[in-house]
Parts: C-alpha cells; structure tokens; sequence
C-alpha cells in the first residue's frame, strides 16, 4: 500500500494531527532503511547461495506475520515461531515487514533454528530452499496474498486471529481477500469460536486452535524481583491490581477509573504499549492510583506480575472483543495469580478467569480472590488451566492436522 493511501486512510481514521506525526515517522523509518536495502541489492544473491546447504532436508516454516519480531509485544506469530523452531529437523523463516521496530539485511539468526529474514527479498525463497524437505507457509495478514505468487511452498496455514474490522484500512477488498484464503489454505486456524463459526462458511478445513501461553517461562520466573519500577510504590496500597498489553479504544477505562475513585486504597498498574490515543482517557482522570509504565521487553513482564496481587483484563465487549482470545489470559494462569475479566466469550470459558460485568461487579471479584487461601480449589483450577493452554499443545495440534492433509 502507498504512503499516500495510508496517510489518506489514517486522516479518515484518526484525524490530521495524528496523520502527520505517523507519516512524518513512516517516512522517518523509510530512510532509515535504505542502507539494509543497498546492501540486500548488491551481496543478498551471493549470501543465499552461501546459506543453501544449512536448510538441505529441514522442515521449514515460513512465518509472514502482521507484526515485526522486536515490537514490544510479544505475540502469538513469536510464540508460534518459537515454538515451531524446537521440533526436530526444523528451521523457522520469520518474515516481518520491518515496518518500523525491525531493520536488518537479508537475514538475522536469533537461534539455531529461527531466523528472521527480509520479505523485500522474498523472491529468493525459492534459491534458498531449493533442497529444503518441506515448506509450510503461515500467514495471517490479507495485505501479505500478493507475497504468495513470489515463491513455492507445500502447504498453506491460514491463521485467522482477529476479527477483521480491528483494522483501519479495513474494506471490500481486504474481506474477498480473506475469504480466498480460508478456501485455498491447507488450514484455517481460528483462535476464537466466533471466528471459528465464520470460517465454516467459506472452508471445512477449519480448526479452532485460541491463544496460549509459555507455561514454563512464566512457572519458573514465579519467584521473580519485584521491578524496580513499583518497589517503591505498592507497599502504599492494600491491592494492586495489574495488566500489560495494548491500550486501545477495546479497554475498559471507564470501570477501571470508576473502580480507582472509588477504591482508593487500591493501586492500577497498566504497563502498556499504547496502540492509539485512547489511554488519554487515565492521564485526564487524575488518578493518583493508576499508574502507566511503558511496555516492557517479554523478559521482564514477570518482574512486574511480581508485584500483582490479581491480574486483569479489563476490555469493554465489542465486535473485536467477542473474537479475541488473549494470550496474557494463559500467561496469566502460568504466572499463577488470579485473574478478573471482563465477560468476552473466550474468558468465559475458563474457571480460573472471574469475570465482571460493571464496577460493582469488579470490586467484589477482587475481594472475593484476594481473601482465597493458596490452598484453595481455585488455584489448583489455575495450575490445571495453565498447562491444559501451553503452545505446546496447540502446535502439536496443528501439526497433527498438516499430516492429516498430507
């Protein structure tokens, strides 16, 4: 899509103050990227052909994602690529736009068997898997189906993660886009029941496959420091309740501030990347008991579940809402604190997540779990629920399925 489509789209969207800072920023970030391009124009042939014979007989997944690999949310395309790059005999493509955290040539090892590699170059698949045993394409992206015509691949995984009017540019087009590849993908991966049940209209190769979370990551970092960002700030509050993610217009900042005015006692702590400027909304309450803190690298997120008492996932119910399974609520079960959500259709269906439906609603939710002894049946519903939605699974499942098709 041109710069000047998308500035057009996002004056429709967001207005011409905010079309002028992401423009100036994209164009910014365009600049930026011109030495990595030189370099894939002059050696990015020579290179591939050193790289051959390391994917000779591998399993190789290609992940295009909507997302790069350094953004500061780690999300389901990184978990699946991580994940997918544990099996046996198996290298792992990731393959982001490098549209504004990513900026590399040709290609970047983060481990044996992942590596990132630069979609403008994307026609050179073919050379380097040339002897490669299988390729296995996921994607979940509309605006990527032009990429596909650039390589060969066995299979195609259709990951349907979202509900499709989430995003601005979102038309006709980008629909009759998606519903050509459900039909023609090997798999249509569904994270959520809703989706699940559209994409039985247009496919019957659909599968229900929601989010989840890495069980031992957050298991094994139970234990950890406090951040140093809230060690001197939660001993003054009798709760603290927290959430990180996006902050978007889909969060529920009413009840939240309706909840801090009327529990003083009680310290938010949104550690958040802020995806549009809704989160206005807290800076303008004035609320000495909500506090936001940048997003933080993946690493660092059970240093600050440290310092939680319960866990939440406050988002009002919508049309994106109703179709999202959010991975935070299985990182949440893994790390082993309570949690309270709102009623989304995905939450509902685990005991561990106690669900409000105002703030009357919220209070009691966190003091009901706040008085919970550790030996509680509830926790033990916690622990089951974590290791029953680990990736593990849900990649095995997926797998499972490929083979199936074969």
């Amino acid at each position: 899509m041109s710069l000047i489509k998308k500035s057009i789209m996002y004056f429709k969207s967001e207005g011409l103050l905010y079309t002028l800072k992401k423009t100036i920023h994209k164009i910014y970030k365009e600049i930026k990227k011109i030495p990595s391009i030189v370099i894939e124009k002059l050696y990015a042939e020579r290179v591939i052909l050193q790289l051959v014979d390391i994917f000779k007989g591998k399993d190789v997944y290609i992940i295009i994602p909507c997302i790069d690999w350094n953004i500061p949310l780690y999300q389901r395309p990184h978990q699946m690529a991580s994940e997918l790059a544990k099996r046996q005999n198996t290298m792992v493509l990731f393959v982001p736009d490098q549209y504004e955290y990513d900026n590399f040539p040709i290609y970047k090892v983060l481990n044996d068997g992942l590596w990132l590699f630069s979609n403008r170059i994307i026609n050179k698949l073919d050379k380097l898997l040339q002897h490669a045993n299988s390729k296995v394409v996921f994607m979940s992206w509309t605006r990527h189906a032009d990429l596909l015509c650039k390589f060969q691949y066995d299979k195609l995984v259709y990951e349907y993660i979202d509900d499709m009017s989430l995003f601005y540019y979102y038309n006709e087009q980008m629909e009759e886009t998606h519903r050509s590849l459900m039909s023609q993908s090997d798999i249509t991966i569904c994270t959520a029941t809703k989706l699940y049940q559209t994409a039985l209209k247009y496919t019957d190769k659909a599968i229900l496959s929601e989010n989840a979370g890495d069980y031992e990551f957050f298991k094994n970092n139970r234990n950890a420091p406090i951040a140093k960002e809230l060690v001197d700030i939660i001993d003054k509050y009798d709760c603290v309740i927290g959430y990180y993610g996006c902050l978007a217009y889909w969060f529920d900042y009413s009840t939240i501030c309706e909840v801090a005015k009327r529990r003083e006692d009680w310290l938010f702590v949104l550690v958040g990347y802020e995806f549009d400027h809704s989160s206005e909304v807290i800076k303008n309450a004035k609320l000495s008991n909500i506090i936001h803190i940048p997003a933080q690298p993946y690493h660092r997120l059970p240093s600050f579940v440290a310092g939680f008492d319960i866990q939440t996932i406050p988002f009002v119910i919508n049309e994106v809402t109703k179709s999202t399974s959010p991975v935070k609520l299985f990182e949440y079960m893994a790390s082993g604190k309570p949690i309270v959500t709102s009623k989304m259709p995905e939450c509902l269906r685990y005991e561990s997540a106690l669900t409000y439906e105002d703030a009357d609603e919220f209070i009691e939710r966190v003091k009901y779990l706040t008085k919970l002894d550790k030996t509680d049946m509830y926790y033990k519903k916690l622990e089951q629920e974590a290791l029953e939605n680990a990736w593990e699974a849900r990649v095995d499942k997926i797998l499972e399925f490929l083979k199936m098709e074969d």
